[in-house]
């Protein structure tokens, strides 16, 4: 019935609601080339997403490089991002274990330090990049393993996933979403004409990635560049999709939500207005959780309650927060009458005889379609129909107090009935 006043807990889970990121980009070349940070933007706002960012890619750049740039290590300190994207010299992490463990480990370290140490709910996120068309010739001699791209995607991938681990933050795997796209499309080309940056094709499947990776969404049905083929952009969201989605843990990304497990209950009720507790149960493994009645009133706890003063739905949303992640979560409860908002009708209808143990006679000047109802004092609906020689059999009620409401003409008028 249309006037029963509804508990409802709104849920936002993974892709059902708009995610707001903030993300800083650094890097180089492989980032600014075909404005990386701009298509993961488009792609996200295409998917009902939002992102804000801001890049400090210089050509050439190293991460030791940016461990010590005024620029790159200003943006950081300003607070804020969701992640910091650090992307490494396209060939160092291709490099000898021992040569990483100097070149970039060390610097990789430090950026992440001073990214923890000012975004206390930020990350780093590794931009685990791709070898080159043929592998790296001018290191080759020096270093056989990345003579191929197998062997030098191979380096790649161990040496990213390694600053990951190191530095306890996620990667996004485009060098690997990359082989697999490679793989299945052999004659689909990633790169621009000197084998080793990405043309608009390698670019958008890096966005994607980067999109799967930050989101913790599908990129597949996003926005594509306009030259595009609508197939060919199909094809790298879904390779994007699967490589990240199949190996979560290997990228170490971390989708797991806190804990939403909730109880409600009527603790008070007048005739003007009804008590409602709200009650977390899982509050030892949960930072705090906030609360939105949905009737203009906000709190913070883990046991909290709200008084509403009107029949009608609510949204009531309860986000539980654990290590800088929420969960909100909805069920839909019915909750009690606020019977002061229905017109008194003793002057409209009367029963009898009231108490009663069988029928019911309706006397009443009402004229019209009239339908009634039966509520619970607790507002549970127990009967409805249409009054019919004004007459209502009660015989099945159990014994109590009960509100008769008669509808007619879009009024509703109530009077309290006792079942004997």
């Amino acid at each position: 019935m249309k006037n029963l006043f509804t508990l409802a807990l709104l849920i936002s889970l993974f892709g059902s609601a708009q995610q707001n990121k903030n993300v800083l980009f650094l890097g180089n070349s492989y980032t600014y080339g075909n404005n990386l940070p701009g298509l993961v933007s488009n792609i996200a706002e295409s998917l009902g997403d939002s992102l804000y960012h801001d890049q400090n890619t210089p050509g050439g750049y190293t991460l030791n490089g940016h461990s010590t740039n005024n620029n790159s290590i200003g943006k950081i300190q300003l607070g804020g991002w969701d992640y910091v994207v650090l992307q490494d010299q396209s060939q160092l992490p291709s490099f000898s274990p021992s040569q990483v463990a100097t070149l970039s480990l060390p610097y990789a370290m430090a950026l992440s330090d001073t990214i923890y140490k000012y975004n206390t709910c930020g990350s780093p996120l590794f931009f685990m990049t791709w070898g080159r068309e043929n592998g790296d010739a001018s290191k080759c001699a020096n270093y056989p393993p990345v003579c191929t791209y197998e062997g030098m995607q191979g380096r790649l991938r161990s040496s990213y996933l390694l600053m990951g681990s190191q530095n306890n933050a996620p990667v996004s795997p485009v060098g690997a979403v990359w082989r697999e796209f490679r793989d299945s499309y052999p004659n689909t080309n990633l790169y621009a004409s000197d084998g080793s940056h990405p043309n608009i094709n390698g670019s958008y499947l890096a966005a994607c990635t980067f999109y799967a990776s930050i989101y913790h969404s599908s990129p597949i049905g996003a926005w594509k560049p306009t030259a595009m083929d609508s197939s060919l952009a199909y094809s790298i969201q879904a390779q994007a999709n699967t490589t990240v989605f199949d190996s979560l843990n290997v990228w170490g990304i971390d989708t797991a939500l806190p804990l939403n497990n909730t109880v409600w209950s009527l603790t008070g009720q007048t005739q003007t207005s009804c008590t409602y507790s709200f009650k977390a149960l899982d509050s030892l493994n949960l930072d705090s959780v906030t609360w939105d009645f949905g009737n203009g009133l906000f709190a913070t706890g883990f046991s909290v309650s709200s008084d509403y003063t009107v029949s009608g739905n609510f949204t009531v949303a309860s986000k539980h927060y654990l290590n800088c992640k929420f969960h909100t979560k909805a069920d839909v409860h019915t909750g009690c009458y606020v019977w002061s908002v229905i017109e008194n009708a003793s002057d409209k209808f009367d029963i009898y005889p009231n108490p009663s143990s069988n029928r019911v006679a309706i006397q009443t000047n009402l004229s019209g379609l009239i339908s009634f109802s039966i509520f619970s004092f607790e507002g549970k609906e127990i009967l409805t129909g249409q009054l019919e020689n004004k007459e209502i059999d009660i015989s099945k009620l159990t014994q109590g107090l009960y509100i008769l409401l008669l509808e007619v003409n879009d009024r509703t008028y109530q009077h309290k009935l006792i079942k004997l």
